[in-house]
């Protein structure tokens, strides 16, 4: 449960990082969508899936930058 904790909490250890939070589903569903085709007896096209990753990282990284300054801050 620490490790849950440390991955989506904030740098004070007790609020929520929502852009951590968001972006959870939203990476494991990028990385889930090609093996559930691949399951499915699809053929990949690697160009367009290499095209997908780096939407789905943007995105992530979108959700986590973009909502860092709502997080609080610790004095040192």
């Amino acid at each position: 449960m620490k490790l849950i904790k440390d991955l989506f909490s904030g740098v004070d250890g007790k609020t929520w990082a929502i852009g951590r939070v968001f972006a959870a589903p939203t990476l494991l569903s990028g990385l889930g969508l090609p093996l559930g085709a691949l399951a499915a007896g699809q053929t990949l096209d690697f160009a367009a899936l290499g095209v997908f990753y780096g939407g789905v990282g943007a995105a992530v990284a979108g959700m986590v930058g973009l909502t860092a300054h709502t997080e609080p801050k610790v004095d040192p």
